[in-house]
């Protein structure tokens, strides 16, 4: 699942994933991704989700995912700084799996994905 309020990311990501050869579903909205995620849990081994979104951030998008199943591999991606985040209590209670800043290298999320799942 990818959740990007942003639609070029969003049509990116989509074109990526489907090349890959990977069934994925794709939100804009953050509350409808975790609406979507609770009822289709076990349907989803990744969530990609942007740090920044309207409604809900990425990584309270996470730690709502993380009550629902504790196994999905959660990866957070942003176009903001980085280094200071991993320190965040919240982040940390999130249980993110992976943190990488836009834009994104399709190569380097390949092998993130290829190593998590």
């Amino acid at each position: 699942m990818v959740v990007d309020d942003e639609i070029e990311p969003y049509s990116l990501f989509k074109a990526f994933l489907i090349k890959e050869g990977y069934n994925a579903v794709y939100f804009s909205d953050p509350i409808l991704a975790l609406e979507h995620f609770k009822q289709t849990s076990n349907n989803h081994s990744l969530v990609i989700a942007d740090m920044r979104m309207p409604g809900m951030c990425g990584i309270e998008l996470a730690k709502k995912i993380r009550e629902v199943n504790q196994n999905v591999k959660i990866f957070l991606m942003t176009a903001f700084e980085i280094r200071d985040l991993k320190d965040n209590p919240d982040f940390r209670d999130a249980n993110i799996d992976r943190l990488f800043q836009k834009p994104i290298v399709f190569s380097e999320l390949r092998k993130m994905i290829d190593i998590l799942i």
